[in-house]
């Protein structure tokens, strides 16, 4: 599974219900967000794919949506 920016993804009902911010139907658009990371040493930006959240006032990367091995897709689906 190829989740990069641009792809779209139909959000499933089971995930919808586990994730309030989610309608199931709903489509979103992953787009290049932009993350603080910190080594220890320094904090340094990176890009991963993501959405924005509106809620969060911040980027949510495919890591925070789907779990680090996208264990949490669950129903959703690639469009």
């Amino acid at each position: 599974m190829d989740l990069e920016i641009g792809t779209k993804i139909k959000i499933g009902v089971e995930y919808a219900k586990e994730h309030a911010l989610f309608e199931a139907g709903e489509i979103i658009e992953l787009i290049k967000g932009t993350f603080d990371e910190d080594n220890g040493l320094y904090t340094y930006e990176s890009h991963a794919p993501a959405i924005w959240s509106d809620y969060e006032d911040d980027f949510e990367s495919i890591y925070h949506l789907f779990g680090n091995d996208l264990e949490n897709f669950m129903d959703c689906e690639i469009i």
